[in-house]
């Protein structure tokens, strides 16, 4: 079994741990995009990939700065809401072993990342066209390769623009376990982006704590007060409510 998470826009510099550190397996891969990016102006990110001209202008730098070698551990180089509720930092280096085998982090630049990959700071979404380049088209089924490679039953925690970048492209037999948060707030059930992407970081915490390797072994999952829901629940999807 393999989760998948989405990377974060945010990117952090952490202290190095001690660890056995690996390479990303689609680093051809990024240095071809990379080749695109680093000739693009700052102006040209912004538009692009519709951020603000202080963001563009670091991303900017990040792209003249990137190499292809090098770099901190994907686990901890991400600082999103879900990262923060993953909270790698405080993980041991059994947990960080286990989550080597069991996590993916899917990267509009890098591919499938196994946690410990090492990369640099960039920002790259997958929705995101530069210079008209389809990133979805780019990567083809080759995410989805990656990771049926090493499993049958992937569990998606990402968000849909990069699920949608594996479910896709499934072949007969692959096993694609969707994770949904809902809340349920003035008797309603809705799924609150902030909340569900705390719940992905915990889900994922979760599986690596717990050493979780079954579908059976999601069913128990409880954190920020969220429940399994059988009744809400399928084959394909299972779902779990938060009460608010």
């Amino acid at each position: 079994m393999i989760a998948i998470l989405s990377p974060a826009k945010n990117m952090r510099r952490t202290p190095r741990r001690n660890l056995p550190v690996t390479v990303p397996k689609r680093r051809a891969e990024a240095e071809q995009l990379w080749t695109v990016l680093r000739e693009m102006p700052a102006y040209e990110l912004e538009s692009a990939m519709q951020i603000s001209p202080a963001l563009a202008l670091k991303a900017a730098a990040n792209f003249i700065d990137w190499q292809p070698e090098g770099g901190q551990p994907a686990i901890f180089a991400y600082d999103g809401l879900a990262y923060k509720y993953l909270d790698a930092d405080s993980m041991t280096d059994a947990d960080l072993q286990y989550a080597q085998q069991h996590l993916r982090h899917l990267s509009a630049l890098y591919g499938a990342l196994c946690p410990l990959d090492l990369i640099h700071p960039y920002r790259l979404e997958m929705g995101r066209r530069p210079r008209g380049m389809n990133l979805y088209e780019f990567w083809g089924d080759k995410l989805r390769n990656d990771l049926y490679a090493d499993t049958n039953l992937v569990v998606n925690l990402a968000s849909n623009e990069y699920s949608k970048a594996v479910s896709k492209h499934l072949h007969a037999g692959d096993r694609f376990l969707t994770c949904e948060f809902l809340s349920r707030r003035n008797g309603k059930l809705r799924c609150l982006a902030a909340n569900a992407k705390m719940a992905r970081g915990a889900m994922a915490r979760y599986i690596v704590r717990n050493r979780v390797d079954t579908r059976e072994g999601l069913t128990a999952f409880d954190g920020l007060g969220f429940d399994f829901a059988p009744n809400l629940s399928n084959d394909t999807v299972y779902t779990y409510v938060q009460q608010l």
